[in-house]
Formats: structure tokens, C-alpha cells, sequence
């Protein structure tokens, strides 16, 4: 859990930085920020979920 929250916080770090350099028109760093960002951001965060299926009853 710790690891997606530091993870959507340097998404959110890299998309703002982003932002900010392009208004300063330092376009390829903003565009760097952004792409990395984004890449933060659509990165799938591996988990450990284990589902119990009771067992049915048989078929008629």
C-alpha cells in the first residue's frame, strides 16, 4: 500500500513539474516531466489479493 501512495506521489511530483516547465518554455523538459508522469502514473502495481470461492453445490 505504502509503495502505490510514494508512487502516485512522484507521478503527481512528475506531472506538475511537467507543467511547470513548459510554461517556462523549457519544452523538452516538460515534455519529459509529462511522459514520466504519465508512465508513473499507467505503471500496473503488482498486489497480492487472494479470493475465496465457496465450494457450490452439486448440479441437478
Amino acid at each position: 500500500m505504502i509503495t502505490a501512495i510514494i508512487l502516485v506521489l512522484a507521478g503527481l511530483y512528475c506531472l506538475g513539474r511537467g507543467v511547470m516547465d513548459l510554461r517556462a518554455k523549457r519544452w523538452i523538459w516538460g515534455a519529459l516531466g509529462l511522459v514520466s508522469g504519465i508512465a508513473i502514473m499507467a505503471a500496473p502495481i503488482p498486489t497480492q489479493v487472494q479470493v475465496t470461492v465457496p465450494a457450490g453445490t452439486a448440479a441437478r
